[in-house]
């Protein structure tokens, strides 16, 4: 059994110092460009002797000190540590190893280091290229197959690939993989693999990135192999497998002063299993966010994004406030340009699981959740205040404490804050249209018994005890052949260009953007 447990880096270029624990199988890094995801895999590089021609003073974080990175394996059942520093002499690289015993230099040098660069570049004339080593890799294990079972790896030719364009490249990498795997089976182990990726995804359609998805997973699961990579997509980030790859061998990766921070979710106790599921069918993205708004349910999580969207922000600049320009305002308000997501948790019972799982994502001051006030909404303030609790580590009883740790409570259900005279608009638009299409057939007598019944119907959304079964069974009415997030996303288009909101509502969203800038 073997397993590369972690690394140790110091004074490398964005990193002052951080340790960085892999999982058993798979690590994933996750970040913004340059947050310094490269840096780690040059340093593991470094380690294994692979980046060395390439250190130079720029490397060197304070030129003053050295560099030192520290690795640790487990193999069979046994922990090696092994270390490579990197000085500076008169503007020289200099490199030093902390010397090793026998034992520990033999499973060492029997490591195997597989890098791929996001460029996909291959050179043939470098032993160290991953192209390279992956097909000794696959002819090696076909020389020690205890059966014959024809793998065929021609390198005619392979001078030919390196002149392809990436793509291309992209998919030599995903056979590769393929026949490694195939080449494995019957063959006596005698190396350990560390594959290391830079961005799998790379020039691949989504139905490719699936497919190299299965094979990373399907490599980390054999004894003598591990599988390092970072990446961009929300794919091959959260589709998570029990046992074998889950929320702990994420490393998120941030860039903060213009240095490289570490951090890993744990997930003691199953805490974050629900969540998990949550993350592989539909909230992935929020491992690229750097900052998110929590709802519990699909009207909102479509509503909010396009409020944002189709609100003229302009017109809410008040006295006294300091914006350089209206271009600036509107842009301080454009959630994928400020990277925020919303996020459908799938119903307030997950709300404050999720708050506190974004917070150790995000640090507290970036994830806001909000909650509609409705029957029991008794039961729902000690599932705020426990999460509060549990995040801040300070005890609140009163709602009016809430707020201030982002906690936001409506009033009353999402759909409170509509207008119904727009709403009455929007659906009279409908039923008018509608009436129209029969041409020579069109009776104004009916036309104004449908505005009459629709009148009466939005009336009495004025005091429904539960206006989002109302609304619900009134959107039904009119837009049977749609399903309720077609009717939410059109509806809150024209609500939103048609000024249809409550200013409460306005004030709201206003004011999670206000917060986030600060």
């Amino acid at each position: 059994m073997f397993q590369f447990r972690k690394i140790h880096i110091e004074n490398f270029r964005t990193i002052e110092s951080e340790e960085i624990l892999f999982g058993e199988n798979k690590t994933v890094f996750v970040g913004k460009n340059d947050a310094g995801k490269s840096n780690i895999l040059k340093a593991i590089r470094m380690l294994f002797h692979q980046e060395n021609k390439k250190i130079k003073k720029s490397y060197f974080r304070d030129p003053a000190k050295e560099i030192c990175v520290r690795g640790e394996v487990m193999y069979n059942e046994k922990i090696y540590e092994f270390t490579c520093r990197a000085s500076l002499h008169r503007e020289k690289v200099e490199f030093s190893y902390d010397p090793m015993d026998d034992e520990t230099m033999s499973v060492f040098q029997n490591i195997n280091l597989i890098y791929i660069p996001s460029n996909r570049k291959l050179d043939t004339k470098d032993p160290d290229n991953g192209y390279n080593k992956l097909i000794n890799l696959i002819l090696e294990n076909k020389e020690n197959r205890e059966f014959y079972d024809p793998v065929s790896v021609q390198q005619e030719g392979f001078d030919d690939i390196a002149n392809k364009d990436d793509t291309e490249k992209t998919m030599f990498i995903i056979s590769l993989l393929k026949l490694y795997l195939y080449s494995i089976r019957g063959a006596n182990q005698k190396r350990c693999n560390i594959f290391l990726i830079d961005q799998p995804e790379n020039f691949l359609h989504p139905h490719g990135t699936k497919l190299i998805d299965r094979l990373l997973q399907q490599i980390s699961e054999l004894s003598h192999a591990q599988i390092l990579y970072s990446t961009h997509s929300s794919e091959l980030v959260s589709n998570f497998k029990k046992g074998k790859y889950e929320l702990q061998d994420i490393v998120f990766v941030r860039r903060i002063d213009g240095v490289t921070k570490i951090k890993r979710i744990e997930n003691k106790y199953g805490r974050y299993n629900k969540i998990m599921i949550s993350l592989i069918f539909k909230n992935g993205s929020v491992f690229f966010s750097d900052a998110v708004i929590l709802v519990e349910g699909e009207t909102e999580k479509i509503s909010i994004p396009n409020i944002y969207e189709n609100w003229d922000w302009r017109t809410e600049i008040k006295q006294g406030e300091d914006w350089e320009n209206t271009v600036e305002r509107q842009n301080a308000f454009d959630l994928d340009l400020n990277n925020i997501s919303v996020i459908d948790v799938g119903g307030k019972w997950a709300l404050g699981d999720w708050y506190g799982f974004a917070s150790e994502i995000f640090w507290r001051n970036n994830v806001f959740a909000m909650i509609d006030r409705d029957p029991n909404y008794d039961i729902d303030q000690l599932m705020i205040e426990k999460s509060i609790r549990d995040v801040y580590g300070v005890e609140v009883h009163h709602e009016k404490h809430y707020r201030q740790y982002h906690w936001i409570v409506l009033d009353g259900e999402f759909e409170h804050y509509y207008k119904l005279d727009a709403i009455r608009e929007y659906l009279a638009k409908i039923v008018i249209y509608r009436a129209k299409q029969f041409g020579d057939a069109f009776d104004p007598a009916k036309l104004e018994e449908s505005l009459h019944s629709l009148d009466k119907k939005v009336q009495k959304l004025s005091h429904g005890k539960k206006i989002s079964v109302d609304y619900e069974k009134l959107f039904n009415r009119y837009f049977s052949h749609y399903g309720k997030p077609t009717i939410a996303f059109n509806l809150s288009i024209w609500l939103s260009q048609h000024r249809g909101y409550k200013p409460g509502m306005i004030d709201i969203l206003r004011g999670i953007v206000e917060e986030l800038q600060k």
